[in-house]
């Protein structure tokens, strides 16, 4: 009775967070966001009589942020402690780790948690630009857990129901990275102080402390109904101008089919050839970060063609097995294209890693050579076999709607049962070399996935025949952003009307008169008429006229928009400035006079623009160019200066 008062206490607890934590993101639209969702992976180093080897310790949490400092959380974990020692038989047990044989426990955990953040004592509370926050945590929770322990005396006890819980005591340290507006990851180590014994089936008697263990730790978080410009209250330092702007629509859920054929590490021999297929559904929260969830099922097989010996569980008692197995996991999708050199065009390929936690449930055949078989056997305990994926996916751009998928997932399975030999040191992990499809959900010519937006993408390139044109702007050529306007066309003044000029006669030179004969009289030359030269028209001199261009910017320069319509082509957080000039210089070696801008010195977001001007109509053909040319996401912003 008390242990169901203490499960039901501790619920009630969880439900009061949630239900505070969701009223608040509902109904508090303009309120600061305070509600958070992860899972996390860990790996726990443990300080037990026996150890327990490399498992998985999985969690899922809900966190609400009290104010920039404080926050409190409601987490649940899951895990298996394990271990078999190999040690001799005997026949009286001694209360030493020589008594234990192998043991296995199931634990499930319920926690309250509370995080303070070190962001003042770092000195990081008033630094926009920084992703990192350090933190604190502690709680505590119970744990039910289900042991089993086999003793080499041939005894032991088996758990069909979980026992009475043993309290849990935690405290940590840890750090959170600021993704995006909506993601965190985050990882830390905590230390667990479990109020019992028996986590490996043993108090032993020359050192009777209680079971504890080291737990290192990564995850991601989901900042509910947090944006840009309203993050959740932990990194308000972060908030943005809110944009008046429309938003680009891109799909982001997408559906990924594959095929392929499964490798089991298994020392039992004559491995054979088998199908697996699977099916994920996956939602990609940006162009670098995705969740989804995943099913894939198939087949093993293998066996020995000449088994010798009897020794129960042995590999080389094995004959055949065949087995067949269903594994659901959750994954998280991290593109690696953020990573190395970024793609030019949408037919690069993409690449993508992936981790992610989950559950095997098995069935299957075998045959020995000690005459025994087995069909359809169960080989796994409730609630099924944990398993740890690591994968890595390339993916190529075919069309608007489909992706090509080649890669591989390494599962790490903690089992020795899924090729029915179990006498042995090493798990049965396996590999799953594959190929498909992705359907990306809602995605068309006019509104692509989230996966493939970037904004060094040339879109030509997607298209059978390149033939880039530049935009004509109708403007002078800027030359220092000051041009000399041609000179003026001065119409002259009319010329009067005057005679036309009379020719001169031709003068005849006078012969001398010979001394007899008299002079002949003088000949008078006619006098040409005045010629009246017309005056030349006054000489103006051209004023200067300042052309409305924005000025080429000087390096690290970024000012707001000159004039009020500006045709926007990407982007950035203002911690990307140098990605933005590198964008910028690309463009301006495609002919493109760009310029990058801030709305107001407040403002936390870069615009990339090829044009500013107050002509609204040369702004539209601009933009209609931009679209085809550069982006089909391009767009005018209107400034009003204040």
């Amino acid at each position: 009775m008390k242990l169901f008062h203490n499960f039901k206490r501790l619920n009630q607890v969880i439900l009061l967070i949630i239900a505070i934590a969701i009223g608040n993101s509902t109904f508090g639209q303009g309120s600061p966001k305070r509600l958070s969702a992860s899972i996390a992976l860990g790996v726990p180093v443990t300080f037990f009589s026996v150890k327990s080897k490399f498992v998985g310790l999985y969690t899922g949490a809900v966190r609400y942020s009290l104010n920039k400092s404080w926050s409190i959380e409601a987490k649940l974990t899951s895990n298996t402690f394990y271990n078999s020692t190999g040690n001799p038989s005997k026949t009286t047990l001694d209360g030493t780790i020589s008594d234990v044989l192998s043991y296995r426990s199931q634990v499930y955990g319920f926690n309250g948690i509370a995080y303070y953040n070190f962001q003042k004592l770092f000195g990081l509370a008033g630094k926009s630009e920084n992703r990192w926050m350090p933190y604190a945590n502690f709680g505590a929770g119970i744990n039910y857990y289900k042991p089993t322990v086999k003793y080499v005396n041939g005894t032991g006890w088996d758990f069909k129901k979980f026992g009475k819980p043993y309290r849990d005591w935690q405290v940590g340290l840890g750090a959170r990275y600021y993704l995006n507006a909506n993601l965190d990851l985050y990882g830390g180590a905590e230390y667990h102080i479990a109020e019992t014994y028996y986590l490996d089936g043993l108090k032993e008697a020359s050192n009777p402390s209680l079971d504890q263990y080291l737990n290192f730790y990564a995850g991601v978080s989901v900042k509910i109904g947090a944006k840009p410009w309203n993050n959740l209250i932990d990194w308000s330092k972060k908030n943005m101008e809110e944009p008046t702007d429309p938003i680009p629509n891109y799909a982001k859920w997408a559906l990924d089919v594959t095929v392929g054929a499964p490798y089991l590490f298994s020392p039992v021999g004559g491995y054979k050839l088998t199908g697996m297929m699977g099916f994920g559904l996956r939602r990609s929260f940006t162009k670098a970060i995705g969740l989804s969830l995943n099913y894939n099922f198939g087949k093993f097989s293998g066996g020995n063609d000449n088994a010798a010996g009897i020794v129960y569980g042995s590999p080389a008692s094995v004959l055949s097995y065949e087995t067949s197995i269903k594994q659901i996991t959750g994954r998280i999708h991290f593109n690696l294209r953020n990573l190395v050199k970024e793609p030019f065009g949408r037919r690069d390929w993409n690449h993508f890693g992936t981790i992610g936690i989950g559950y095997i449930l098995a069935t299957g055949d075998g045959s020995f050579s000690y005459d025994k078989k087995v069909e359809d056997v169960k080989l796994y305990l409730t609630p099924g076999i944990q398993n740890i994926v690591l994968g890595y996916e390339a993916r190529r751009y075919l069309t608007n709607a489909f992706d090509l998928i080649v890669g591989m997932d390494f599962s790490y399975n903690q089992t020795k049962y899924l090729d029915q030999s179990f006498d042995k040191p090493n798990l049965n992990s396996h590999l799953y070399i594959h190929t498909g499809l992705t359907y990306k959900i809602g995605a068309s010519k006019t509104k692509q996935h989230i996966d493939w937006t970037h904004s060094t993408y040339n879109n030509f390139k997607d298209r059978k025949k390149i033939t880039p044109k530049l935009p004509v702007l109708e403007k002078p050529v800027v030359m220092d952003s000051v041009v000399k306007a041609p000179e003026p066309v001065v119409e002259p003044t009319p010329e009067p009307v005057v005679a036309p000029e009379p020719k001169p006669e031709p003068v005849v030179e006078p012969k001398p008169a010979p001394v007899v004969e008299p002079k002949p009289a003088p000949v008078v030359e006619p006098k040409p008429a005045p010629v009246v030269e017309p005056k030349p028209a006054p000489v103006v001199e051209p004023k200067p006229i300042i052309v409305k261009q924005p000025e080429k910017q000087t390096s690290g320069e970024v000012t707001p928009p000159l004039y009020k319509y500006n045709v926007v082509v990407a982007c950035y957080s203002v911690n990307k400035l140098n990605i933005a000039k590198l964008n910028q210089k690309k463009l301006e070696n495609r002919g493109y006079n760009t310029n990058i801008f801030r709305t107001s010195m407040k403002s936390q977001l870069l615009r990339l623009s090829i044009i500013s001007t107050d002509d609204k109509q040369e702004a539209l053909k601009i933009a209609r160019k931009a679209r085809k040319e550069i982006d089909p996401y391009s767009w005018i912003y209107i400034y009003n200066k204040q």
